[in-house]
């Protein structure tokens, strides 16, 4: 690069170097990382085309770069949805999605279910907006019918609720929220679109902890909501406005995830199945909550449900309460135990201290909570190694 009457100073060579486009005639075959938090313009009236979108381009990373707009086109694709907008995170993409479509005075009704990060949201934060929230059962009859109000505006739900793993009958809940003219919100991190795609069965909005499977291997942080191009773009600038896109590198490594999930998730099913069948015979165990199961209240609509596998996210009650869970978590020496899920690997979590940490007591004991509880991400190992180690874990107890 020169100026036209004179040759550039080695200072300005060095601060301009490798900022021009390399020229090339073929394509890689990974997708790039795209680094830079801004674009330049070659005029005032490009830059309003971009701004516009009558232009294709990029200008700033709260807007977003090509790697969110790679992820969010995927995730768009899989979940049958006009739109995506990516977030830093989960519960960014979570907290966009409320504070786009809701105002002060709304009213919002959710599964008391839900995990506890959803809860804190709903319960810490969205009333200092002037929202409110009522919680409820789904399987009640008429529990939305008693809970609705004039301002409700959204039905929030989980595909299997974290960490029961209760099935959300979707388009029965979905056919009445609508019938009152509300929108349906629902979580599928736990699932993914792999196994359901809730748009499909009548929810308006889907979102995912793209930190959970979509990454596979506890590196990613971010979250995606999918919809229709009208309510993303509402989302979408709660994220702008907020600037909570996050950075190039998290949609990136989503992307590269994404690419195997579907043979993860079949994998992480098949082993899920064996291990909750094999729980539900051992002494200590009380009581298991895995949908595959005949034992599984549900049993009937996971099958309609979930026809290609329940996934890999399983709980499981021991006998001896919180002392045996704290011992089971201490023996394990396969399975790691951490605070999150969708890993390669299996990972255990205690979700009283963990997930639901922040929630009351009187709202775990709603949500089916107890002191033994056990939440396993069952990964795509050979399973007899899973078993081998849970056994040895289990040793002991309820003897």
């Amino acid at each position: 690069m020169e100026l036209p009457d004179r040759p550039l100073a080695p200072a300005t060579r060095l601060a301009h170097a490798g900022r021009a486009a390399t020229p090339s005639a073929t394509q890689p075959v990974a997708p790039p990382l795209y680094q830079s938090v801004v674009y330049r313009f070659d005029s005032l009236e490009q830059l309003d085309g971009v701004y516009a979108g009558t232009t294709p381009g990029y200008f700033y990373y709260r807007y977003g770069t090509p790697n969110h707009h790679q992820l969010e086109q995927l995730v768009a694709d899989l979940e049958g949805a006009e739109a995506a907008v990516a977030a830093a995170s989960g519960m960014a993409a979570f907290s966009a999605t409320a504070l786009g479509l809701l105002a002060s005075g709304d009213h919002v009704i959710a599964d008391r279910s839900l995990y506890g990060g959803t809860y804190t949201v709903l319960t810490a934060e969205l009333p200092r907006f002037g929202v409110e929230v009522s919680f409820v059962d789904p399987d009640e009859p008429g529990a939305l019918a008693r809970a609705a109000r004039p301002r409700t505006r959204l039905l929030l739900l989980e595909t299997l609720t974290n960490p029961t793993l209760r099935v959300t009958d979707l388009p029965r809940l979905a056919t009445e929220a609508h019938a009152r003219g509300w929108l349906v919100c629902v979580d599928n991190t736990f699932t993914t679109p792999c196994l359901i795609r809730p748009l499909a069965h009548g929810a308006d909005l889907v979102w995912h902890a793209a930190s959970k499977y979509f990454g596979g291997q506890s590196q990613v942080l971010g979250g995606v909501v999918a919809g229709s191009r009208a309510l993303i773009e509402r989302v979408r600038s709660c994220v702008i406005h907020l600037g909570i896109a996050g950075g190039a590198f998290d949609p990136w490594l989503a992307t590269q995830g994404l690419a195997t999930l579907a043979l993860r998730m079949e994998r992480c099913s098949q082993n899920a199945q064996r291990v909750a069948a094999w729980l539900e015979q051992q002494p200590a165990v009380a009581r298991v909550h895995y949908p595959g199961l005949a034992s599984h209240p549900q049993r009937a609509l996971a099958e309609r449900l979930y026809p290609d596998g329940c996934g890999g996210m399983l709980s499981f009650e021991l006998r001896g309460g919180q002392a045996a869970a704290i011992a089971f978590l201490r023996r394990l020496r396969l399975i790691a135990f951490v605070p999150s899920l969708g890993d390669v690997t299996t990972t255990a979590a205690y979700p009283p201290a963990m997930s639901h940490r922040n929630v009351p007591p009187d709202a775990l004991a709603a949500m089916g909570i107890g002191p033994g509880l056990v939440r396993l991400s069952i990964g795509i190992e050979a399973v007899e190694d899973i078993l081998a180690d849970l056994e040895q874990a289990l040793a002991g107890e309820g003897a």
